[in-house]
């Protein structure tokens, strides 16, 4: 029970965050731009949680977030931030699965297990080109990151 607790409370959102600053990592390296982490709804672009150098986080609690970049990018640098987020969802589902056989506590097996299994559903999500359907709440309506890639892709430079 407090392991479930644990994953809904804590891992989602934490896992979401860094799937984001996935994003605005590519960002900030790949370019001069200012990345924004969002986690939670936008509701006051201006008001910022705290920063790290190019880095803005405006975080709520939430189960979703999105990063926003503001500064010149041309399309390859537009193409690493938008790969930086699912790529780190990869990897720590990487990592995490990694960490299993190591737990001989069954419930930090079972926590293990699921971080690596919640992030590795992420990246595929994220990854798939698709516009998400409306049952996927806030993401209703927008492309997947696979999507934004092919996108950008298919552009004429």
């Amino acid at each position: 029970m407090l392991v479930t607790i644990i994953f809904y409370i804590l891992i989602i959102p934490l896992c979401t965050l860094m799937h984001e600053i996935g994003h605005g990592i590519a960002a900030v390296m790949s370019s001069r731009a200012t990345a924004h982490v969002h986690l939670g709804r936008l509701s006051d672009p201006d008001k910022r949680s705290f920063n790290i150098g190019r880095l803005h986080f405006h975080l709520k609690w939430s189960y979703y977030g999105f990063c926003s970049s503001k500064g010149e990018m041309d399309k390859k640098q537009r193409i690493i931030n938008i790969i930086g987020g699912p790529l780190v969802s990869l990897l720590m589902a990487i990592g995490f699965g990694l960490l299993l056989p190591l737990a001989s506590n069954l419930d930090v097996q079972t926590l293990l297990s699921a971080t690596a299994s919640f992030c590795a559903v992420s990246f595929l999500v994220t990854a798939v080109p698709v516009k998400y359907p409306r049952w996927m709440g806030s993401y209703s309506g927008h492309p997947s990151d696979g999507l934004q890639v092919l996108h950008l892709l298919k552009e004429k430079s």
